[in-house]
């Protein structure tokens, strides 16, 4: 099963709170946020969430 973009951003705005309360030096750092983003979808390819299609079309909303 795949999941759309809303779903991938939704779990990543979580992600992302949880890591920034975890490391308040992440909070404001959008290099930081971008990089992750890339790598949470790189992940959610590799583990089948997500098409090649959608990984190679998705913009980085960061």
């Amino acid at each position: 099963m795949t999941i759309t973009k809303s779903q991938a951003l939704d779990q990543f705005r979580y992600n992302w709170k949880v890591s920034t309360m975890q490391n308040p030096r992440l909070r404001g750092d959008s290099i930081a946020k971008r990089e992750e983003w890339s790598c949470f979808t790189d992940m959610l390819c590799k583990e089948g969430y997500i098409t090649m299609s959608k990984y190679e079309s998705w913009s980085n909303p960061f």
